[in-house]
């Protein structure tokens, strides 16, 4: 009897419950990605300057966007820290690092872990956090046709 009365439950609010779990997973996505923003501002720094001190400039793209922000401008904070982002979780010779000689490109990837962590952690949470959305879009439209 209760299993029924559950079930039905279940069947009835699909739409609500389901709403309710994608805005939680989505809030905590946020979340933990603004706590690795914040841990990873020190860290960008002291790998720019490692950066410039053995090659002198970092790449155009992370120049231009030198001082963006994840919360003013989160596109061009994407620009700023691509070229670490990047070069930690792709292979050499993409978008992120295509100005990037191949010893810059392994220079990056041969920093301490304290330094390139956050980095690898805000990195994969992004292609996580763009899957969810693209798996729940799909399943929407899904369910509408």
């Amino acid at each position: 009897m209760v299993f029924c009365f559950m079930k039905d439950y279940l069947i009835d609010n699909y739409d609500a419950i389901s709403m309710t779990f994608f805005l939680m997973a989505m809030l905590i996505f946020v979340l933990i990605i603004f706590i690795s923003y914040i841990v990873n501002k020190d860290n960008y720094h002291e790998i720019v300057e490692l950066y410039r001190a053995k090659y002198g400039e970092i790449p155009v793209t992370a120049r231009i966007a030198c001082h963006a922000s994840l919360i003013a401008t989160p596109g061009m904070y994407h620009a700023k820290v691509g070229f670490i982002m990047g070069t930690l979780i792709y292979p050499y010779n993409r978008v992120t690092n295509h100005n990037m000689t191949l010893d810059a490109y392994k220079f990056i990837r041969s920093l301490p872990s304290k330094l390139t962590l956050g980095f690898r952690v805000e990195g994969i949470l992004w292609l996580a956090l763009t899957f969810v959305v693209v798996i729940i879009v799909l399943e929407e439209f899904l369910i509408r046709i």
